[in-house]
């Protein structure tokens, strides 16, 4: 079947350059979605390990390190104790900052409406609701891991 098409292709006059350069735009192309892919996938895990959501972040943390520096497991153990409690400093720190940013964030948000049309302040408030409402998302994701942090607010 293969050869047969083969011998029918060859009856079609076809441009070489024309076919040799659509080829190279299909091959370019196809790196160039791979490179966007996997640089979507990077900032998506980039935001996934800085979200402190991850249950198991101490434990990615750690294993990652003990790849690199081989840890014996006293290290392992001690390691995974001041990751952990890193991010609990790190939650704690946030918590006490998110009122100072959402004061920057609505200043912000109310100069960008100045410069907008009304159609487009509609628009932007759409989009500021849906981007705290994957806020509330994420913090109700954390809020059952971090009780502690929580029962100070």
């Amino acid at each position: 079947a293969f050869c047969q098409f083969m011998m029918e292709w060859r009856r079609f006059p076809v441009n070489k350059a024309k076919l040799w350069t659509g080829l190279l735009a299909l091959f370019l192309s196809g790196i160039l979605m791979g490179a966007a892919g996997a640089w979507i996938m990077m900032e998506r895990k980039a935001a996934d390990s800085a979200t402190p959501d991850k249950k198991r972040a101490p434990g990615v943390i750690v294993e990652r390190l003990n790849r690199e520096l081989e840890l014996n497991e006293i290290q392992k153990k001690r390691i995974t104790e001041i990751v952990s409690q890193t991010q609990d400093e790190i939650l704690e720190l946030r918590r006490r900052m998110r009122p100072e940013m959402d004061r920057i964030i609505q200043d912000s948000r109310k100069r960008m409406k100045e410069e907008l049309t009304p159609q487009q302040q509609k628009r932007l408030d759409e989009l500021f609701e849906r981007l705290e409402e994957r806020r509330a998302k994420r913090e109700a994701g954390t809020r059952g891991r971090h009780r502690s942090l929580d029962s100070r607010e």
